[in-house]
């Protein structure tokens, strides 16, 4: 099974991981293709992590049907046998090695000669612009210069899939943004499929070419990130990537993908429909986003009335709620509006800024 995924550098089918009577991965499918970068998101105790692991040969699966590396049959193969490394937050550098005997030392555990492997070495630490440093002890460099050594590191054995474990987790937010755009400019240079594992959405949005979304061992949504962002299939995908306003509505009509719900007291409101299966008079959710909504003074194509409730200053941003005849919703401004000055009598959005799916 490759999930439509066209030539796959890795392949996951219906795996199953427990440890004694829990379940941490519920008969998942996941694949990635040459060249990808896949995001798996999720919240501590998704499964996200334990999948790496089992990935990597450090968990052995309960039970697997397909898993597969570079075309190669992996589940039973400890992990040194795996074309795969693995990049940990902890970095797990050597402090008695300098930076390009640190990078050069997994090659020198496959048996490349000495200075073969630190010519390679000092190759791979130019590709992370710190060639200039390969002689320093790992004391001696920030912790954003250690990122990148531990990166170097994995690279430079040219490894079919590289793996990475929530590897900006312990950089400030300037760095680690900073470490986002470049993690991106390696891959893109390399060719390499990287897996990289986090409970951030923004670094997942930021950096993937595809996201797949975990929960209690299950996989929720897997899509571009786009898709999960504007286009989320359930409450929890919708929660979790940032949706401040769900409400829960009745669903009176559907046109394709378009969607008419109603709340109580005869209000409508059309979303696009993002989940299969729903139906008509039954309860359901609609979500839209704060940045989404705007104050009107005639009517949007989604606009409802609506009596100020609270104002916050935020410094970059403005949230504001108001309360409306669906519900209380959020807005949230980046450009001043919702002043103290202001008067909210009204507020719409776009009909396709709202998204309809099951109510749990």
């Amino acid at each position: 099974m490759n999930n439509g995924v066209v030539d796959p550098m890795l392949e996951i089918e219906d795996l199953v991981h427990c440890y004694g009577a829990v379940t941490a991965l519920n008969h998942v499918s996941v694949s990635a293709a040459k060249g990808e970068f896949l995001t798996i998101l999720g919240s501590s105790g998704s499964g996200k992590t334990t999948m790496l692991r089992v990935i990597s040969g450090l968990e052995m699966p309960t039970s697997v049907r397909r898993l597969r590396i570079g075309g190669q049959d992996v589940a039973h193969l400890p992990a040194a046998k795996r074309n795969c490394t693995t990049v940990f937050q902890s970095y797990a550098l050597f402090p008695h090695m300098n930076v390009v005997e640190n990078v050069a030392y997994g090659l020198k555990i496959r048996k490349v000669n000495g200075p073969d492997a630190l010519k390679e070495a000092r190759r791979a630490l130019a590709m992370v612009q710190l060639e200039g440093k390969a002689d320093r002890r790992i004391s001696q460099l920030s912790g954003g210069e250690r990122q990148r050594v531990a990166l170097a590191r994995a690279v430079v054995t040219q490894p079919a899939v590289l793996l990475l474990d929530e590897p900006l987790g312990a950089l400030d937010e300037r760095l680690r943004q900073d470490m986002q755009i470049e993690l991106m400019e390696l891959q893109r240079s390399l060719g390499m499929t990287f897996v990289y594992i986090t409970h951030s959405q923004e670094e997942a949005l930021t950096m993937s070419d595809r996201v797949v979304l975990m929960s209690h061992g299950r996989i929720v949504q897997s899509g571009s990130p786009l898709d999960l962002f504007d286009r989320p299939e359930s409450r929890f995908a919708a929660g979790f990537m940032g949706y401040e306003n769900i409400l829960e509505a009745t669903l009176v009509a559907q046109d394709g993908t378009l969607g008419t719900v109603e709340f109580p007291g005869g209000l409508r409101i059309r979303g696009v429909v993002t989940a299969d299966g729903l139906k008509v008079g039954g309860t359901v959710a609609i979500a839209i986003r704060a940045e989404r909504i705007s104050p009107v003074s005639a009517e949007a194509p989604e606009s409802v009335e609506a009596t100020l409730t609270n104002r916050i200053y935020r410094g970059k941003y403005t949230d504001v709620t108001v309360a409306t005849g669906a519900g209380p919703l959020r807005l949230r401004s980046w450009h001043g509006v919702g002043s103290e000055t202001e008067e909210i009598r009204r507020v719409g959005w776009n009909t396709t800024d709202a998204v309809i799916f099951a109510a749990q």
